[in-house]
């Protein structure tokens, strides 16, 4: 009984701040649940997470960004009206987390075609750069392997990149891309 009535005034006390304000600083994983829950219940507190997602401070945008990664474990369709918003914030990104939740993002959308392009090349370019994370790298598989289905003379390309870098890969990315490539074939 006690906790619950400690996670509503958590939340209400939540609801009252600012969302910039309630990512400037350390969030925990139940407060970025109560964000995520705020910003999918308000298209105004929605559009305020993505101003903060594209935010010049380090830490409100890495912060944002783990929302915007669970908005698109749900609800990815939701992205979708920011997608040059999400694109433009990878161009000088801040830290490594806001480009490993877009792309994380991305995987799970159908990118309107608009974005193909520049998605792919983008994705493309992550993926071939071993100076870019491992999850990354996969996501950007992964999302290249999505679009090629629209795009199928896209996949030669594609294949013949994942089997370069799949030799210096961890176990994980191995196998991520053993499965992109049975996809592609």
């Amino acid at each position: 009984m006690r906790t619950s009535l400690m996670k509503a005034m958590s939340f209400k006390f939540a609801a009252a701040v600012k969302i910039f304000e309630a990512l400037d600083g350390r969030i925990s994983k139940s407060t970025s649940k109560d964000l995520l829950d705020r910003v999918l219940a308000d298209d105004s507190e929605f559009q305020e997470l993505m101003d903060c997602f594209c935010s010049q401070s380090l830490r409100v945008c890495q912060s944002a960004s783990w929302v915007v990664g669970m908005i698109a474990d749900h609800h990815p369709e939701r992205l979708l009206p920011f997608m040059e918003k999400m694109l433009e914030a990878l161009k000088i990104p801040k830290h490594d987390a806001i480009i490993r939740n877009t792309v994380r993002a991305w995987q799970f959308m159908k990118i309107p075609e608009p974005f193909c392009g520049r998605v792919y090349e983008q994705c493309f370019t992550y993926l071939r750069d071993p100076k870019y994370a491992i999850a990354i790298r996969a996501f950007s598989m992964t999302v290249c392997a999505n679009i090629c289905k629209d795009y199928p003379e896209l996949k030669e390309e594609l294949i013949l990149t994942i089997k370069e870098q799949e030799v210096f890969g961890s176990s994980g990315f191995k196998n991520r891309c053993m499965h992109t490539l049975k996809a592609l074939s």
